[in-house]
Formats: C-alpha cells, structure tokens, sequence
C-alpha cells in the first residue's frame, strides 16, 4: 500500500510523489497561509531573496514609467519634430496626444485579457510591442503615419501598467511592506519623466530627435528579458478555459469605448486647428456623436455580461469623487502643464533641448522624495488630507505659472511651480491608486487598476486637447505678435489648469479615503470583498 500523510493545509500528500511535485504543494501551502493574513510585513513566498524581490518590484515599475518616459522624451523634442514634419498647433499636438488616446481607449480591454492570460505575459507582451513600435516610429517621414505609429505605442502603456500593478497587488497582502512596493512603482511614473527628459534631451541637443525612439527600443528590449527572469511566474493556466474566457470578454463594449473617446478628443483638438473653429459643422458633428456613443458605452455597461468597466466599482465608497479628484489633478499635470511649460521654455523663454531638460530635471527628483515620503506616511496619514495637500499644490503650481513674467528667472516662480507640481501628482497617485486596489478582491485588481489607468490617460489626451483650443483660441484675440502673443495663449492654458485644479482641492475636502496598509483599513477592505 502507498502511504498518504496530510499536509498542514489539509491536503493529502501521496508517498510515491516526485519532488518537484511536493515543492510545488509546498509552495501552495506557503502562498495560503501567507494570504490569509490581513496584515503581513513578511516577504512574499514567491521571492527567493530580497534581491529577487527588488529586482522584480524595480522591472514592474518600469510598467508605469513607460507611459511617462515616452512623454519627457517626446516634450524635449518636440519642437524639433514639429521643424521635421513642418506642423504646430493641433496638428503638433497629435504627436503626444495619439499615444495617451491609444493608452486609455485600451487599458480596461487589455486589464480585463491580462487578468485571464496571465499578467507577467502581459508586461512581457507590452515590453517587446514598444520596443518594435519605437523602432519603427524612428524612420517615419510622414506626421500622419507617425501620429499612427504613437497609437500603436500607446498600446504598450495599455498593457504595461495595469498587469504590473495587478501583479504587485496581488502579490502582497496589506501591509507597510506593501505600501513601499506601491511607492517603489508610483515612483515609476517621476523616476521614467526624468528617464525621458534626459534621454530627450540629450538625443534631441547632440543626435537627433528620432534617436529617442531607437534608445527607447534599446532600454525596453533589456527590460524585457528582465522581466522573463525575474517576475515570478503566472499561475498555471488551463489554455481551454483561457480561451473561453477570453471570447466572453466585453469586445463591442471596447468599441464603443474607443469610438467615443476618439470622436469627442478629436473634436476638442480640431476645434482649435480648424478655419471656422467650433462653427466648422464635423467640430460639432464629431462632439455630439462622441458623447452618444459614450453614452451608450455606458448603457452597454450595465447590461452586459462581462462588463469592461464593472459599474459596481463606482459603488464603492469614496472611489468616484476620488476619481473625480484625480481627474482635475491630472489634467493639470499632464493635459497642461508639462506639455505648454516645455514649449514654454523653448519658444518663449529660447531655451536649448538640453537646457529645457535642466530645468525639467527637479521635477524627478521631488516626486521621488514624495513617493519615499508616502511609502512611509501611507498608513499613518489619511487619504482625504494627502489628496487635499496634493491639490493645494497642484493649484498653487498652476497659478504661479499663470502669474510669472515673461522674463523672470527660472528659480523665482518656474522652479517652485515645477517642484510644486509634481507633489500634487505623486500623492495622488499614490492615494488613488491605493484606493482602487484595496476596494475590490484581487483577481479583479488589473481591470480595477485599469479604470484608473484610462482614467489618468484620457485626462492627459482630453487636457491636451482642450488647452491646446484655449491656446489657440487666446492667440487669436491677443493683440500682441510674436514671442508675446505666445505668451498670452500660454498664460491662457496656465489659467485652465488653475481652474480646474481648484476644483479638485474643493472636492477634496469631502473625499473618504482613509489609511492605508494597517488593520481598520483591511477590515473595511474584508467588507467590499464580501460585498462585491
């Protein structure tokens, strides 16, 4: 007879079992007891090491630079590649905003494929598809094949961030060690920004712009085999129900989605670029037909099946008005600011691509002494008064750059707003993406980190969009020519971003978001999960 011996998890073990077989049950047993704590500082069982598990944090945290490397990068030389293709205005603002608008059209579908694929595949994928995107982008000719080619970056972003923050999510239970793995990614976002600046800069000033893109090819093909090495493995996947799942997943919804959205940024951009503006009959057509659609993604929603944005998430207390929060911070931050300051720097103040990189470089460094910061205030200060702090400095960013001269030095006004701007957005980042995570179960993590990625996205392409109409829009009544003129649509912009942003700090103060990472926060985060 064969001898049976019952594991501690109350499984029967088999005598005549291979070793590998009985590691693999260990491991099982290993990765149960450590998830059914609510609070653990211990180390994940799927790391070998602490080096293994830095090495793994620091290539998923690339997930979420890659988005804002592409972004530093392509604001450095943007100017230059408005020279190259001979456009400005919306047409030039196309060349950063296709890759937003391709970014968050995606990110629910491709979240919702990571959750049933496998999301180290996904990361996987992502990294070796914008490593072939920027490749080819660098030998484009043609703006409008480029802007096309941006799109199909954007893709990568897609992928990238939510499967990584879904593997991370997962991975850990709540804890302190948790909180500084999330830090270590949100630093991601601050740590690619000066990634890119430099590498924009650099490229731009010595080589060529289109060298950015062949250096980015480099980096994410190293990145790429890291990740085959060092992210632990996905979970054993049965191929067959793989491929039901995958055929149940919302595809008309994703349609309507990326319909809508593309109309309706379309619209905004065109509105500005256009010889009657707003009065110019597809402006209108393309707006009106953009919301329906969105309208009727959001009707599709509720009824479907397998929904690409789960409407229950909405529910959830507190996650909305976060939204909504994060909404006016970001379109701050990316739909204003770092597109028109660069350009700022360039056609007003004359800077050179290096110099502009100079200037840019203290916005890096502060976000990651603000992550370093909130990876060690996240369970002691409450979500509500991180976000209020965060929206206080994104408008007090926004009104120094709407108030600073023409002509005053770079450390009076430009260097505080810089510094100022990127506190607003790596303590919202931070807080919302923690937020989202903990309010829903962790086999949803990805599409849940997904809502908030297209959210983010989508601020970044509709911001552009419509600061670029007001810029356009502010020159034409300006009486002023040239570097003058410039810098009354600027000052334009600038006042936008003020508004909204000030908004934002007045909802901030009725957000209910609290601690993260200790006890009572878990107990509450038991309860969705039972409630969803």
């Amino acid at each position: 007879m064969v001898d049976n011996i019952i594991g501690s998890n109350g499984l029967e073990l088999n005598a005549t079992m291979s070793q590998s077989q009985l590691k693999g049950l260990a491991q099982d047993e290993a990765h149960a007891r450590y998830h059914a704590q609510l609070v653990s500082e211990e180390r994940p069982p799927v790391f070998r090491s602490l080096a293994h598990e830095l090495t793994a944090v620091i290539v998923l945290t690339f997930g979420a630079s890659l988005a804002t490397s592409n972004l530093g990068a392509m604001l450095i030389a943007m100017p230059h590649m408005g020279e190259s293709f001979g456009i400005s205005g919306a047409d030039l603002s196309w060349t950063i905003s296709a890759f937003s608008l391709s970014s968050g059209a995606f990110v629910l579908l491709l979240a919702s494929i990571a959750d049933n694929v496998g999301r180290k595949r996904m990361v996987l994928f992502a990294y070796v598809w914008y490593a072939i995107w920027c490749l080819a982008s660098g030998f484009m000719k043609k703006d409008i094949v480029f802007d096309v080619f941006r799109g199909f970056q954007g893709l990568s972003g897609a992928a990238a961030t939510p499967a990584a923050v879904g593997i991370i999510g997962a991975t850990y239970v709540p804890g302190q060690r948790k909180n500084r793995a999330m830090a270590t990614f949100s630093a991601g976002a601050p740590l690619g920004f000066i990634v890119g600046i430099i590498c924009g800069g650099i490229c731009t000033q010595f080589i060529s712009w289109r060298a950015v893109l062949f250096f980015s090819t480099i980096e994410y093909s190293i990145f790429a085999i890291l990740v085959w090495f060092s992210v632990p493995d996905d979970p054993h996947t049965d191929w067959s129900t793989m491929k039901k799942n995958l055929a149940k997943l919302d595809y008309f919804g994703a349609l309507l989605a990326t319909s809508a959205l593309f109309m309706f940024v379309f619209a905004l951009t065109q509105s500005g670029a256009a010889s009657k503006g707003w009065a110019e009959p597809y402006v209108i057509v393309l707006l009106i037909v953009g919301i329906i659609t969105f309208a009727m993604f959001i009707f599709w929603e509720s009824k479907a099946k397998n929904p690409l944005m789960p409407l229950y998430i909405w529910r959830y207390p507190g996650f909305a008005l976060c939204m909504l929060v994060s909404v006016c911070g970001f379109m701050n931050f990316m739909g204003v600011l770092n597109y028109h300051i660069t350009l700022f720097f360039q056609d007003i103040r004359g800077a050179s691509a290096i110099l502009t990189t100079a200037y840019l470089v203290p916005q890096a460094i502060c976000g990651v002494i603000v992550n370093i910061f909130a990876a060690f205030t996240l369970h002691l200060i409450p979500g509500r008064i991180l976000m209020i702090i965060a929206l206080t400095a994104f408008t007090a960013s926004a009104l120094l750059w709407a108030l600073q001269p023409i002509d005053l030095i770079y450390w009076a006004m430009a260097f505080p707003a810089i510094c100022l701007s990127v506190v607003g957005a790596d303590l919202a980042y931070n807080v919302a993406n923690m937020h989202t995570l903990a309010a829903v179960p962790r086999e949803s993590q990805s599409s849940a980190a997904g809502i908030f990625n297209t959210i983010i996205q989508l601020t970044a392409a509709i911001g552009i969009a419509a600061s670029t109409t007001i810029v356009e829009a502010a020159a034409k009544r300006s009486s002023h020519t040239g570097v003058q003129k410039l810098y009354d649509s600027y000052k334009a912009a600038f006042w936008f971003a003020v508004g909204i942003s000030a908004v934002g700090l007045v909802c901030s103060a009725f957000l209910k978001v609290g601690k993260q990472g200790h006890k009572a926060a878990e107990t509450d985060e038991e309860k969705n999960e039972e409630a969803t």
